[in-house]
């Protein structure tokens, strides 16, 4: 039995779909490649439909390979080495790494520019301002445009995975036949997914070919397919073998993003979300950032700018060698633990403040905690646990908030993914914080984001219902009450006095069915021969709200009119989707009949 019918994919782009025993198949994704833009690692993979067919949890993922040859990973540092042109892209991940290292020893490093874990530049609240011209700072203080180089490492990825492809076929087949998935912290607001849609094309690919995929919920599905044995948890739960009606916390810990959603099983191969994605900016970029406290408040923050400068070699192996210590620390360690420490970083404190480093650290508060030897540092275990302490603080105080609501209350397992959810310290923080719930952490749980991509990019019902983080409307007008209206919000048509009033078309906390619209309404000019009417769109995180400046503007909607009519009142039926990963507006002119697809701009 098959049954066949059609959904509107983000920019409104018709796909047939056909349910063929479980699944839910796009006829036009024979290929679907995913890309995971993630903080600190990214990374890409492909599957081919027979393929997924077969097996879902079977694609072809990237390895890569550090400079040393001996570290093979899945994912590769999103670093970009970017020549001073601001156009050409020399190299990216362990290269990029590598690359820019091999600069500093002749000081070429000064004329190129080098960004790594510029992601969180989009981590914005909702109003906080993001546009197209945003700029970032690479990690020498030069500017760029943000969307340039979220352009750049894209297009690498996809050209990367594209040579791979090509490797594997006998016939040729371009970047345009293929269904590209891209991921995204279920956290961000609209207009970062949009940015990422935008940087994506910037970089090559065909937007009607392009879905935003949330990391969690990529994980959790993925995770739905998997077997208790390819688990490092050390019970027998298994996602994939949940019963309907179970409900499960997905925490995503990422470089730059804890990104929290529950889940409920609702089939075999689904999910719906019952709790929608909260979280913040605490991954594993803030134990970096307290290390990085550590050594300011050592040495202080010109001494170490200028080893950052000055020095930018042994800088770069010092994080690298930080890093290494950083994933292998467990919380039963409590033997000290020893870091490479270049020289170079005691004698720039020398040239700077005439000083010497072991004198500031014998007087300072880490007198007992560290100590050298040679090239070494020797850091107590104590105090390098405690560079945890604030990310898992946050994240252990928000899941134990979100545990307060009645539906979360019922979940019965934590599934941990993201790269940062490798750490046994945020493992055990979990662990023991919430003893009556099981903790299941999947084998490469760094990689379950990209593979779930590729489930979710053949399989999109996957996901049933999401639950909506915002209250969305329309700005229109509606007939000024004298003495109940506020004067600022009084404007004057050609129908008389109006006030600026929030039309709602849906709720914070509202369910939706994914891939349906919820609600169609109906707008009339305002203006004699009128050629266009515009829907600035509002979001807010209260319910009740009837007054446009009770909540924020995100970006507006524009619709042509042909053929204008000499009177006001012309009426145009909207429609908007915010069940999916993005908004998905159309647009009906009841005058001409027209079915109109709505460019959102959402950027400014």
């Amino acid at each position: 039995m098959e049954i066949v019918y059609d959904i509107y994919l983000p920019g409104c782009l018709k796909v047939t779909l056909r349910l063929r025993g479980s699944f839910m198949m796009a006829t036009r994704d024979l290929l679907v490649g995913a890309i995971d833009f993630g903080t600190t690692y990214s990374g890409w993979a492909f599957s081919f439909l027979h393929d997924f067919q077969t097996d879902p949890t079977r694609a072809s993922v990237k390895q890569w390979h550090s400079g040393s040859g001996i570290l093979v990973t899945e994912k590769a540092p999103t670093c970009l080495l970017i020549k001073s042109d601001g156009k050409t892209l020399e190299a990216f991940g362990y290269d990029a790494e590598n690359q820019y290292r091999e600069l500093t020893d002749t000081g070429a490093h000064k004329e190129y520019y080098y960004f790594r874990r510029f992601k969180m530049a989009l981590n914005k609240k909702l109003g906080e301002n993001l546009d197209r011209k945003m700029t970032i700072e690479d990690e020498m203080g030069k500017s760029m445009n943000a969307l340039n180089v979220f352009a750049m490492a894209i297009e690498f990825l996809v050209g990367d995975m594209m040579k791979n492809v090509k490797d594997k076929l006998t016939s040729a087949i371009g970047k345009d036949e293929v269904h590209w998935i891209l991921t995204v912290p279920a956290i961000w607001t609209d207009a970062a997914k949009q940015f990422m849609r935008e940087a994506a094309v910037q970089a090559g690919l065909l937007t009607s070919n392009l879905t935003i995929a949330l990391e969690p919920e990529a994980a959790s599905i993925f995770c739905r397919h998997l077997s208790v044995d390819t688990t490092i948890s050390g019970g027998n739960t298994s996602i994939a073998k949940m019963p309907v009606g179970t409900r499960y916390m997905v925490l995503d810990a990422g470089g730059g993003t804890i990104d929290i959603t529950v889940h409920e099983v609702v089939s075999e191969n689904s999910v719906k979300e019952i709790q929608s994605a909260s979280g913040g900016g605490w991954g594993g970029m803030l134990v970096d950032k307290a290390f990085e406290n550590l050594l300011i408040d050592l040495a202080g923050q010109k001494v170490y700018d200028v080893f950052k400068r000055t020095e930018t070699e042994d800088w770069l192996d010092l994080w690298r060698d930080f890093e290494v210590k950083k994933r292998a620390v467990a919380p039963e360690k409590t033997a000290r633990v020893n870091m490479k420490f270049p020289l170079s970083f005691s004698n720039t404190f020398e040239r700077v403040t005439k000083g010497k480093l072991l004198d500031a650290i014998e007087a300072s508060k880490y007198a007992s905690d560290i100590e050298f030897g040679g090239d070494k540092m020797k850091m107590s275990a104590s105090l390098f646990k405690s560079l945890f302490e604030h990310s898992i603080g946050k994240t252990i105080g928000h899941v134990t908030s979100l545990l307060r609501d009645e539906n979360v209350r019922k979940i019965t397992s934590i599934l941990m993914v993201g790269g940062f959810s490798e750490s046994p310290m945020l493992q055990q923080a979990v662990r023991e914080a919430f003893p009556g719930i099981d903790v299941v952490i999947p084998l490469g749980a760094s990689s379950t984001i990209l593979r779930g991509a590729l489930v979710y990019g053949h399989s999109p019902i996957s996901i049933r219902e999401r639950v909506l983080k915002y209250t969305y409307g329309v700005g229109t007008t509606s007939k000024f009450r004298e003495g109940i209206d506020p004067e600022h919000l009084q404007t004057t048509t050609a129908t008389g006095k109006r006030c600026r009033t929030f039309s709602k078309h849906v709720e914070r906390g509202q369910t939706v069915k994914c891939n349906e619209k919820q609600v169609e309404k109906g707008y009339r000019t305002s203006h004699k021969f009128q050629k266009k009417i515009r829907f600035p769109i509002y979001a807010s995180e209260d319910i009740d709200i009837r007054y446009i400046d009770e909540c924020i503007y995100i970006g507006e909607i524009e619709l042509q009119l042909k053929d204008p009519d000499e009177l006001p009142g012309r009426r145009v039926v909207v429609s908007m989707t915010f069940s999916g990963t993005e908004i998905v507006v159309k647009a009906v002119d009841e005058k001409t009949g027209e079915d109109t697809c709505v460019f959102v701009n959402l950027l400014g």
